[in-house]
């Protein structure tokens, strides 16, 4: 067999007009089903987040602030003593408080327990004692 005769055969299918279209369709539909799938995942993970902060909020519980950032506020759930950063607490709130704030989170919103802030600076007593404390009176 004639290698010459072959190789021009693979050289004229490899110039071929439909196999360069079916080549550029395939490579489109691959590149395309890629960035699907990429933007897939990336939604997955962000609602994933979103679970997993909504899962750390739990209705009338109290929150020690922790530090603050630039994006939200670490808060450590005194339920569980899990921090977490959570993004969406209002700018109002935001600039209300400092760290070792005590904050109840009430009806989907965050609010400043004043009083409670006061006890505990004045006390100076670690949050779960000081909820122990009340539960006792």
């Amino acid at each position: 067999m004639n290698l010459d005769l072959f190789n021009d055969l693979i050289n004229n299918i490899k110039e071929s007009d439909s196999i360069k279209k079916f080549i550029n369709e395939l490579t489109d539909y691959l590149t395309n089903s890629k960035k699907e799938t990429d933007n897939k995942l990336s939604n997955q993970d962000q609602s994933k987040n979103i679970d997993e902060k909504q899962n750390l909020r739990e209705e009338n519980c109290l929150y020690q602030v922790v530090d603050i950032s630039k994006d939200g506020v670490y808060l450590l759930n005194t339920n569980n003593n899990r921090i977490f950063e959570e993004t969406n607490i209002s700018k109002e709130l935001k600039d209300k408080i400092g760290n070792d704030y005590i904050l109840r989170y009430k009806d989907g919103t965050y609010i400043f327990e004043e009083e409670l802030t006061d006890d505990f600076f004045n006390n100076l007593t670690d949050i779960n004692e000081y909820k122990k404390k009340m539960e006792e009176e």
